[in-house]
């Protein structure tokens, strides 16, 4: 196989016959000069079966690698230390790309070079692929990420750009193009968040440290809704305790790294721990047995953030009759379940420190009781 320009870097887990349609996806573009490279992260037979396919068909174009760390990060390292192209790609294995993706974030790239990514904006399909839910995505998506991003990006006051919605930009990483060793010098994905959650956001901020983010205003790509069956495989990877001490690993790397780059940095990290412990209050509410640890996420977001009315709102909320809390904090039930192992006021006390002192935390009695 010749070098070539681009290499499309798609991991594997459990995507079976959508496999092939990502590929397809692929093979279908109007810029030729690529290679994909399927990194094979203890796939299941059946998604084994059609990489295998693909391989034999377009052994020119398509090949596999393995990586036996489970775990997002991982995989898509083991992909671009394994790529042979100048420009990386990152897809997921059940999305679908616009026939011109390729040509159009290459063009824009060369037409950029000083870019740390290239990204764009995308629709969001059902499980089918074919049912368009929503067009041309712009912003950062949910919410969570959305206010994360706003937030972030005062640490970079200096920075300008060309494009609305920089400097810094939380782009589905499906849409992400980049120069492979620009991913290397900033050391790749972090493995520390395997098996998944969060580890593209805090990737994307080290590469954002090289250069401007460009968003290409027009979708290129369709990301496809999962079904019950593979949304319930991944949260067999992670449970939401899980997901908060990864989101806790996120706040410390960006504390690290961060807590000096400007005068303001103090405030907006004080900003931050509101309104992740808002965000993290969530997932002890919709716990049965996790009231009360709610409730203490929820006083801390206040003595880090008193003026904030939403938090006040919740606070409220959350002395209701337990029994309203999936029409209050909008989920569906709540879960009977003990609570897992290591869930205490222990864990909540200590998420998203090291911080300096606040002025808040010093009031004395402030929403006292729980």
């Amino acid at each position: 196989m010749d070098t070539p320009v681009i290499s499309v870097v798609i991991t594997m887990y459990r995507e079976g016959e959508l496999l092939g349609e990502t590929v397809d996806s692929i093979l279908d573009q109007t810029f030729q000069d690529f290679e994909i490279v399927l990194v094979n992260n203890n796939a299941d037979p059946l998604t084994l079966t059609v990489a295998n396919r693909y391989c034999e068909t377009h052994p020119e174009k398509i090949r596999i690698v393995h990586e036996p760390i489970q775990g997002v990060s991982a995989a898509k390292n083991r992909g671009i230390i394994e790529s042979h192209g100048t420009y990386i790609a990152l897809h997921d294995g059940d999305d679908l790309s616009h026939p011109e993706r390729l040509s159009i974030q290459l063009e824009t790239f060369l037409q950029n070079p000083e870019a740390s990514f290239i990204c764009s904006w995308f629709d969001r399909v059902g499980p089918d692929g074919k049912q368009t839910i929503k067009k041309d995505i712009a912003d950062a998506t949910p919410y969570f990420w959305f206010r994360t991003e706003q937030i972030i990006k005062k640490l970079y006051p200096d920075r300008t750009t060309k494009n609305p919605g920089s400097p810094l930009d939380f782009s589905l990483i499906s849409t992400t193009f980049f120069k492979k060793q620009t991913a290397i010098d900033v050391g790749l994905f972090d493995n520390r968040f395997n098996p998944r959650w969060f580890e593209d956001f805090e990737f994307l901020t080290r590469l954002y440290e090289t250069g401007e983010v460009v968003k290409i205003p027009k979708s290129l790509l369709r990301y496809r809704m999962h079904t019950p069956e593979r949304a319930g495989i991944l949260r067999k990877q992670m449970n939401w305790l899980a997901i908060i001490r990864h989101l806790d690993l996120f706040y410390t790397i960006l504390w690290e790294r961060y807590q000096n780059k400007t005068q303001d940095a103090p405030e907006i990290f004080r900003e931050l721990r509101a309104f992740w412990l808002t965000y993290v209050s969530g997932f002890f509410l919709e716990q049965e047995k996790g009231r009360t640890l709610g409730k203490m996420a929820l006083k801390r977001a206040l003595t880090e953030n008193i003026q904030d009315p939403y938090i006040w709102k919740l606070w409220g909320k959350s002395f209701l009759p337990q029994a309203l809390y999936p029409k209050l904090f909008w989920f569906d039930e709540l879960n009977p379940n003990p609570l897992p192992e290591g869930a205490n006021e222990d864990l909540v006390r200590g998420l998203f420190t090291p911080s300096p002192p606040t002025e808040a935390a010093a009031m004395n009695g402030v929403c006292r009781g729980s």
